[in-house]
């Protein structure tokens, strides 16, 4: 009923836009629309026409195009349009609208291909002229893959060992995140301590240049600190302690903050691996450096400076960051999607913009577990936002559990997928589900997702601090023993 409710939105959507100038609507009925105005050409794709599930469109004008439809029924498949894909997610009882973006029209033609299911599925197939060209960003957070390889972790496709690297790129991943810790494995915070030597600048200097060799992008997380950060814990990493002042005066910080930012970028881009993306801090919907810049709490006597240096520290990394890449792209990242858990994103980037903090993307972590809240939902928020603040979103984390238990037969970090099930089909479908949803956002501005810790199978002592547990090999991309999963289908089948 919601993917139902969403295509008719997207409709009226369509219908409002002759306001503008754009196309024109004669009903509200699904697919019923008329010739367009000049500014946007649609084909009508005719269903009858496909021979062995394929047809080819001549006399196009050449440029980017999106091809519209209607699906209803069962089973597996895709529709292709000149190598572009999506994966069909729908059902018997529900007709699903479903795009495919980013269509590249060269020569004044283009194949549309279905795969797996019959064209009586299918209904109002329409090719759209839209001159804006979209990827899809499919991620991976590898950060901790030196961790599991060192602990003797393997991985396998088919049956087949692969580089894990290697793998996530045949498998449809198209960027990955790298965590950056200053000086991960030698303090100890709340009496844990991260393994020494992952997460280094050596380490995620490495696992960079094995995804440039993979053509993979790159999203690039500075944590400021030397533990895990989040909303609740944002440690000021040790050497940086003497810059943390009872009258809470950042200038030294916001200058260390620069520095460092600015001194590793250098050394990104020394051996050819600058990124795409680069996030500054780690979900710090309360701040980051605490207490130089949070926690944020308006009550507070100290807040207003603390959102002056969070302000400042935020436009020290921007600075950086642009000094040494300029075509890098600055994320804010926060948790809750949706609003959930506490976070408000319209206030905090309400506050951001009156603070006249710089950036280009918001960032959010999307678990239904967290949320509570279905796909459509939360795309439905997010595309919300991005028009509040005209600024692209990204998924900076997702993850699914496939089963309750992790593979010591204890609870996961996430105990349940409310509103999904559990099950290692689940987890295919959710991502499906997740990536159509993105698609038929109208303002296309959410650029994709990143899944979490989707390689930290269980491999030796490796847990989320030494001597402590994997809680998230029950929502990993493989199974307990390194065989990757179904899930890959998702996101092979989706660009």
């Amino acid at each position: 009923m919601i993917m139902k409710k969403s295509g008719l939105l997207t409709v009226a959507l369509m219908c409002a836009s002759v306001m503008l100038g754009f196309t024109s609507c004669s009903d509200d009925k699904p697919g019923a629309m008329d010739d367009p105005e000049p500014a946007i050409a649609v084909t009508n794709v005719a269903l009858d026409g496909f021979s062995d599930g394929q047809q080819t469109l001549t006399g196009l004008k050449d440029g980017i195009y999106t091809l519209r439809f209607y699906a209803k029924g069962e089973g597996e498949g895709y529709v292709e349009a000149n190598g572009r894909k999506t994966a069909l997610v729908y059902s018997p009882d529900i007709t699903a609208e479903q795009y495919v973006r980013g269509i590249v029209v060269s020569g004044g033609s283009c194949t549309i291909r279905i795969d797996g299911v019959g064209t009586d599925a299918f209904s109002h197939m329409k090719l759209m002229k839209t001159g804006s060209e979209t990827t899809l960003l499919k991620g991976a957070d590898i950060s901790e893959l030196t961790y599991i390889e060192q602990n003797g972790g393997k991985y396998y496709w088919d049956g087949t060992e692969t580089d894990c690297v290697e793998l996530l790129k045949k498998g449809g991943a198209n960027v990955v995140r790298l965590r950056l810790y200053n000086e991960p494995g030698k303090y100890t915070y709340k009496g844990y301590e991260l393994p020494e030597g992952i997460q280094t600048e050596e380490d995620i200097l490495n696992l960079a240049k094995r995804a440039k060799a993979q053509d993979m992008q790159i999203m690039l997380t500075f944590h400021y600190s030397d533990f895990w950060t989040n909303g609740g814990d944002q440690y000021v990493p040790h050497a940086w302690e003497q810059y943390v002042t009872d009258d809470l005066d950042g200038t030294a910080m916001k200058q260390a903050i620069y520095d460092y930012t600015y001194a590793f970028m250098e050394k990104m881009k020394a051996q050819g691996t600058s990124p795409e993306y680069v996030s500054l801090g780690n979900e710090s919907q309360n701040g980051m450096l605490f207490p130089m810049a949070g926690p944020l709490e308006a009550q507070h006597k100290d807040y207003q400076k603390r959102v002056k240096n969070l302000s400042d520290f935020y436009n020290a990394g921007y600075d950086a960051v642009k000094a040494s890449a300029p075509d890098a792209r600055v994320i804010i990242h926060l948790n809750g999607a949706g609003n959930s858990n506490g976070t408000d994103y319209d206030s905090y980037f309400t506050l951001l913009k009156n603070w006249k903090v710089n950036y280009d993307i918001i960032g959010s972590s999307y678990y239904p577990f967290y949320t509570s809240k279905s796909a459509a939902t939360i795309c439905k928020w997010a595309a919300s936002l991005t028009e509040k603040f005209q600024k692209d979103l990204i998924f900076m984390e997702v993850g699914y559990a496939w089963q309750q238990k992790t593979h010591d037969n204890a609870d996961g970090q996430l105990s349940n997928n409310y509103p999904y099930d559990m099950s290692k089909e689940g987890q295919k479908r959710f991502m499906l589900e997740l990536t159509n949803e993105i698609k038929r956002v109208d303002n296309q501005r959410i650029l994709g997702y990143v899944y979490w810790d989707p390689i930290f199978i269980p491999a030796g002592s490796a847990g989320w601090a030494v001597g402590e547990s994997n809680v998230v090999s029950n929502a990993t991309l493989f199974d307990f023993q390194g065989n990757a999963l179904q899930v890959f289908d998702a996101l092979m089948n989706n660009n």
